[in-house]
């Protein structure tokens, strides 16, 4: 009577054993779960905050589309392969064209949103990337991705925006992967002896 209580309790233990294995293993997985749904979250308020940059400077364009056109010096809009930290970045252009009483040409009112939209965009974008710029072929059909590099002909203005996704636990992806978000700003118009659509 004695053994076959021992061999009774002795396989408790091991029943009670093999549940605590297999629940670790269980929430190991649900906090691996609970990493992954953070780290998207991020990503996506991230994409979020990218993608309001893009409609408040197409809102800024379009409001000024008689600079915003323009394919030479004079446009303030355009900004190539502008990085997070960098030397344009110190400069701050254009007259204060904020207020009631500011004065401002068309001019001066594209250089100041430009500086203020650059402003914001470190807030925003974790190590940021950006070009705005004429560019009839965002996209690169060969590798399947669109490409920092503007053709600066044609009559289409787009943003390109970029910036480093967060790999893992405090690890950073490749900086230096092709644009995350390409938004047209001024579409491109049909010249003079073009068919219509």
């Amino acid at each position: 009577m004695a053994s076959t209580k021992h061999r009774a309790a002795g396989f408790s233990l091991v029943e009670v054993l093999v549940s605590i294995v297999v629940l670790s293993m269980g929430l190991l997985g649900a906090i691996g779960m609970l990493l992954a749904s953070v780290r998207t979250s991020n990503e996506s308020a991230t994409f979020t905050a990218a993608l309001s940059l893009a409609r408040d400077l197409s809102e800024k364009v379009r409001m000024n589309k008689g600079i915003a056109t323009r394919n030479d010096a004079g446009n303030a809009y355009l900004v190539e392969d502008w990085r997070e930290g960098g030397a344009s970045e110190a400069a701050a252009t254009g007259a204060a064209c904020v207020g009631g009483g500011a004065v401002c040409s068309t001019a001066d009112l594209a250089a100041w949103d430009m500086n203020e939209w650059q402003r914001r965009i470190p807030k925003a974008l974790p190590d940021a990337r950006v070009s705005v710029c004429f560019d009839e072929a965002p996209w690169n059909a060969a590798a399947q991705a669109y490409t920092w590099t503007c053709s600066k002909t044609g009559r289409t203005v787009v943003v390109k925006l970029g910036w480093t996704p967060r790999a893992g636990l405090g690890a950073k992806a490749d900086s230096s992967s092709a644009p995350r978000l390409v938004m047209q700003l001024v579409a491109g118009q049909v010249r003079d002896g073009q068919a219509g659509s």
